[in-house]
């Protein structure tokens, strides 16, 4: 899992644009992505769980520590995300019932491509 963090962090654009609240952050991906293997031969798409890991890598650097996730909710996948898809991911996360909860969404050309709310518990590992 770490090698594909690593692959998510490079595939940013730029830095992302953190608020105590949430943040903003943009991400392309080449066809060489490994997450992209498999998923499907011949005509790739990012896998649902991938935009859920680079939701999770955004929140971890809005608090500023590793979250576990704990849970995936109101989920809707609405545009497949192909190779050289500029996307933009946007997150508001709030603290509530000692849990974190991030409402999350994908964009690409101010498409929506997706959206959910990740759960999280803070300080442990992923």
């Amino acid at each position: 899992m770490n090698r594909m963090r690593e692959e998510i962090r490079q595939a940013a654009l730029a830095p992302a644009q953190l608020t105590a609240e949430g943040g903003e952050q943009s991400f392309c991906f080449t066809d060489g992505f490994l997450g992209f293997e498999g998923h499907f031969p011949d005509y790739p798409i990012l896998p649902a769980i991938l935009q859920t890991l680079i939701a999770q890598i955004l929140a971890e650097q809005v608090v500023g520590e590793s979250l576990q996730f704990i849970s995936l909710q109101r989920a809707k996948f609405t545009r497949q995300l192909l190779p050289g898809d500029q996307i933009d991911v946007s997150l508001s996360c709030q603290e509530k019932d000692g849990q974190l909860r991030c409402s999350t969404q994908l964009r690409v050309a101010n498409e929506s491509a997706s959206s959910f709310t990740l759960v999280f518990a803070k300080g442990a590992s992923s």
